[in-house]
């Protein structure tokens, strides 16, 4: 079997086309990215959730207790 010749000329348009596919994969992983953050945008991390909660069941505690001693 005869072997191929690749010249530089032929390798560096062999990897520059790579690169192009790659930068094209890229900007589509960065469009989905995109895509996604905006569907996250205002939703709350459960921790967060949690915490604040607990924070409005002081407040209704403090105020329950407020109205009692009216």
């Amino acid at each position: 079997m005869k072997s191929k010749s690749i010249t530089i000329d032929g390798l560096a348009g062999m990897v520059q086309k790579e690169f192009t596919e790659i930068n094209q994969q890229l900007k589509k992983l960065d469009k989905n990215d995109q895509v996604i953050l905006k569907k996250l945008e205002g939703i709350v991390y459960r921790y967060e959730f949690d915490e604040l909660q607990t924070r409005v069941k002081d407040l209704e505690n403090l105020l329950a207790v407020g109205n009692k001693r009216r």
